[in-house]
């Protein structure tokens, strides 16, 4: 054991998780190198891995909502395209696309976490549109494989600059 993780180990497990979650990680990661199973945290352990899966879905969810949205404004207000949403679609079709690569299972379920999202990103582009809700397609109009293929057109220049 790492001599760092030696000191440590004196606190109990599940006083480190609360004093410091990433000493906590290093002595359970250490534990399960070598085979120590008493020595770890189980229910700590569970939380923990518990949370890391929904933060993910947390993630993706929340990416898909703002690729969605900004999706819903370039079709629906062409002419108001800016440099800042073909970034904010650059960005989240990439940051998408990594997570789904580095996550299989979630990269399996993409469709219906951007299903979930869709209604939401409804409400922010009527909001930021001034579009009636109604406007927007009631489903989604998007696989996430066109929504991360669309690229974006250049945006149109705007007198003075």
């Amino acid at each position: 054991m790492p001599d760092d993780v030696r000191s440590i180990a004196k606190i109990p497990d599940s006083d480190l998780f609360e004093a410091d979650e990433h000493a906590w990680i290093a002595e359970q990661t250490a534990a399960i190198a070598v085979g120590d199973w008493d020595r770890l945290d189980r229910p700590n352990l569970i939380e923990f891995l518990n949370d890391m899966a929904k933060r993910d879905r947390r993630e993706l969810q929340s990416r898909l909502t703002v690729l969605l949205q900004h999706l819903l404004k370039v079709r629906f207000q062409p002419e108001k395209l800016t440099l800042s949403w073909v970034r904010t679609i650059l960005t989240q079709q990439q940051t998408i696309r990594a997570i789904v690569e580095d996550i299989p299972s979630l990269g399996q379920q993409a469709q219906a976490f951007a299903d979930r999202a869709y209604p939401d990103a409804v409400r922010r582009a009527a909001r930021e549109t001034r579009l009636p809700a109604g406007t927007f397609p009631a489903t989604c109009p998007w696989t996430v494989a066109e929504a991360l293929a669309f690229d974006t057109p250049e945006p149109a220049k705007r007198p003075g600059r």
